[in-house]
């Protein structure tokens, strides 16, 4: 593996010079590329080490024992192991098949052309780094559900501690159970398609099957952080590691800001997006932050499960009982059953009905805006009309918790 900006070095043993593009000319093309052709098997080894090669080219014109020479860079336990071709005339079928079980990614019969040789090259070069990527991707996503692992650990501890009640242990230990279940999908999804390109399942990684496999990866990576970053979410609020800033504000101006993120949402899958707020400010003591995040999420929610066409509101109104406000969030979506809002609301609690497709999410957003409401000092309610609609409605006081102190 290189590292961003270095240069790329080809290493090509074998071969006649002629047969490969200029090292200049390829460097005008591609100036990250340095390709380098050496003179000796001799050169093979001394050349990994200090050069640290992203791609081995053995030609067989002029490689006496090639499969030798690859088991020999196999076994050197090299800083950096190369991605590995042959190119040859006349390639033997139990060269091809010997060469590819020690580990050659492509046995390669010679282009006709310089340019086909260069376009390949580069080619293995940028699946290479795309490669790369998606492994260093994988591996900030793991220590990112290691943090929130532990994070959920130490949630449970405090509510143990503070709330010593059977069902606390049993609501977090089910927490961290469905954590677990809900990360293995993306997981295994990782892990099968990486399999199939590192070992080259459908032939040479020229086949475009595997920049699919690349964008599945990258889909299910983002899709398992969207879930590590929702379950740390859920356990700093829950360990009480999520402080408040509480501010004066105006309630109006802060939803509509926030929904007004939304409408290329919206307006993207055929959906009008409608905010209502007082024309005049609504001013309560709370954190915006959290009102913001509330906002996102429950319209979001609403976006997402309201069909083209339809229509999703987002009001804010006061109320007369002391300075107390109300957020409404209307749609007209496919709406949820009664007996189900209870599974919606409980994380990774997601309500998969047998005639529709499954729910895309991760089933942590209705949990954690609860969460945020009841931090604020609300309340959050949901009614809904299967095939009608959804009201989510969230009830704030004047003052939250903690703002007196401000």
């Amino acid at each position: 593996m290189h590292v961003k900006d270095d240069p790329a070095t080809i290493l090509v043993v074998g071969g006649d010079k002629s047969r490969y593009p200029a090292p200049a000319a390829l460097k005008r093309l591609s100036p990250q590329v340095d390709l380098r052709l050496l003179k000796s098997e001799e050169e093979l080894l001394a050349s990994c080490r200090s050069r640290r090669p992203a791609l081995l080219v053995l030609d067989l014109d002029g490689v006496g024992t090639p499969l030798g020479l690859i088991a020999n860079v196999r076994a050197a336990e090299l800083p950096v192991e190369p991605t590995i071709i042959m190119i040859g005339d006349d390639v033997l079928p139990h060269q091809r098949t010997t060469a590819v079980e020690l580990g050659v990614l492509e046995v390669m019969e010679r282009p006709e052309t310089l340019a086909e040789l260069q376009t390949r090259l580069l080619a293995h070069l940028r699946l290479r780094d795309r490669l790369i990527k998606a492994e260093l991707a994988a591996a900030e996503r793991n220590q990112r559900l290691t943090e929130a692992m532990e994070l959920l650990k130490i949630a449970e501890r405090r509510l143990l501690e503070q709330r010593p009640a059977p069902r606390d242990s049993r609501t977090t230990t089910e927490m961290i159970a469905n954590a677990s279940h809900e990360l293995r999908t993306p997981l295994h999804a990782i892990i099968g398609f990486s399999e199939l390109i590192r070992d080259a399942a459908h032939g040479a990684h020229t086949d475009p099957r595997y920049p699919e496999y690349a964008v599945d990866i990258h889909q299910a990576a983002t899709h398992m952080l969207a879930i590590v970053d929702g379950t740390l979410d859920l356990a700093r609020a829950e360990a009480g590691a999520d402080p408040l800033d509480i501010r004066d504000i105006d309630i109006g101006r802060t939803v509509q800001d926030s929904a007004r993120m939304l409408r290329q949402l919206a307006e993207g899958t055929g959906i009008t997006l409608d905010i209502k707020v007082p024309d005049v400010p609504l001013r309560i003591r709370t954190d915006p932050e959290k009102v913001r995040q509330i906002v996102i999420n429950l319209a979001s929610n609403a976006i997402k499960f309201t069909p083209r066409g339809g229509r999703v509101t987002v009001e804010v109104a006061g109320l007369d009982d002391g300075g107390a406000v109300i957020l409404v969030i209307r749609d007209t979506g496919v709406g949820i059953a009664n007996q189900d809002i209870a599974t919606a609301m409980k994380p990774f609690g997601q309500v998969r009905q047998p005639d529709k497709p499954h729910p895309k999410g991760t089933g942590l957003g209705l949990p954690l805006t609860r969460r945020f409401v009841e931090m604020l000092g609300g309340a959050l309610n949901i009614s809904s009309v299967p095939g009608q609609g959804t009201v989510v409605s969230v009830r704030l006081p004047p003052d939250a918790p903690g703002a007196a102190t401000q």
